[in-house]
């Protein structure tokens, strides 16, 4: 199982009432996966994600949305940050 960390200001925005000690334990096969069951617990969450979420595996942003994360430990879900 991995651990999710969601950061805010998705923590308080979509799974307030999920979240324990700012973590959600689930299994995801990959991003996509995540997206998925995130959105089982607070819908709306998968149509926001494309624009505003950026997912970072065991410490390094990830892009791809189908890597596999069953060797993964941790996936921090966290904003995107403009700038230019």
């Amino acid at each position: 199982m991995v651990r999710i960390v969601v950061m805010p200001p998705f923590d308080k925005e979509f799974f307030g009432e999920f979240i324990n000690d700012g973590r959600l334990d689930l299994a995801p096969h990959n991003l996509f996966d995540l997206v998925e069951k995130l959105e089982a617990l607070a819908p709306g969450f998968a149509a926001i994600a494309p624009a505003r979420v950026h997912f970072a595996v065991d410490g390094v942003l990830e892009t791809d949305w189908t890597r596999e994360l069953a060797q993964a430990q941790e996936v921090i879900v966290l904003p995107r940050v403009g700038g230019g």
